[in-house]
């Protein structure tokens, strides 16, 4: 454990006391570093780099990415179960949660009959509520409920508190309950030219003399920061976190066709 947390201090990858991946079984995480993940429960396929996550009561769930450049605040609740509220009752017990003993003779007696409800249940579940993607450039503010399946594209902001219940277009500013479109982060040129630009790719080297503050000033000199090839696609080694929290590096080896380790 101590080589597994000297490498994520070398490389960034800051992952504070009370962060759990996976609930309630362990799973693998691929992290792009640098990142930082505050306290909380995560359910993440891929954590992109220059992204800090969580805090208090955060869980993130059923997500298969969070993209590069997120601010994703405390108390964020995404990808929750959801339950079949057309059953006789939607209690998640009749499909196998809680190790209740009061309930052992009852499942005991009616094992096949629950069974064949889970399975019914299980399957219009994943058929239905696919995994939600985060775009790159995300900011989610503070207490949002996001449902499963939901998309949220790049540069899109989600206000403090909303519900997001369906997907959110880029660069666009949702809040309420249920989120509604409150207005875009752009006029459209600039979000066309934004997306065309995809300057998160770039990690940092696209942003060399960029004024934040002037997003005209910023388009031309990302463009121009590109053309001369001053920006280089960002590539770095990513962490994985297996279940038991043991730390590797590996690489996308597209003549293998998956991820190898590298050395540390």
């Amino acid at each position: 454990m101590t080589a597994t947390r000297d490498m994520l201090d070398a490389l960034s990858v800051r992952i504070e006391p009370g962060v759990t991946f996976g609930h309630p079984d362990p799973r693998e995480v691929m992290i792009e570093p640098p990142v930082l993940i505050r306290p909380g429960i995560y359910d993440i396929d891929f954590i992109g780099a220059f992204t800090f996550m969580g805090g208090r009561q955060t869980e993130l769930r059923h997500i298969s990415m969070v993209g590069r450049f997120c601010s994703i605040a405390y108390n964020i609740m995404a990808g929750v179960e959801e339950h079949p509220y057309d059953f006789l009752s939607p209690s998640p017990m009749f499909q196998g949660a809680f190790d209740w003993r009061q309930a052992d003779r009852f499942r005991a007696e009616n094992r096949d009959i629950l069974d064949h409800a889970a399975h019914i249940w299980w399957q219009r579940r994943d058929a239905q509520f696919h995994r939600i993607r985060i775009g790159s450039d995300v900011w989610i503010g503070e207490g949002a409920l996001i449902r499963r399946g939901v998309t949220i594209g790049d540069g899109a902001v989600i206000a403090a508190r909303a519900l997001v219940n369906k997907d959110v277009p880029p660069y666009a500013i949702v809040g309420g309950t249920p989120a509604r479109i409150l207005r875009y982060r752009f006029e459209p040129a600039v979000v066309a030219a934004l997306l065309e630009l995809t300057w998160w790719n770039y990690g940092l080297s696209a942003l060399d003399g960029v004024d934040m503050s002037n997003v005209n000033q910023a388009i031309d000199r990302i463009a121009t920061n590109i053309a001369l090839g001053r920006a280089q696609i960002y590539e770095t080694p990513l962490v994985r976190l297996d279940g038991s929290g043991e730390a590797s590096m590996v690489r996308y080896d597209r003549d293998a066709g998956g991820f190898v380790e590298v050395d540390a």
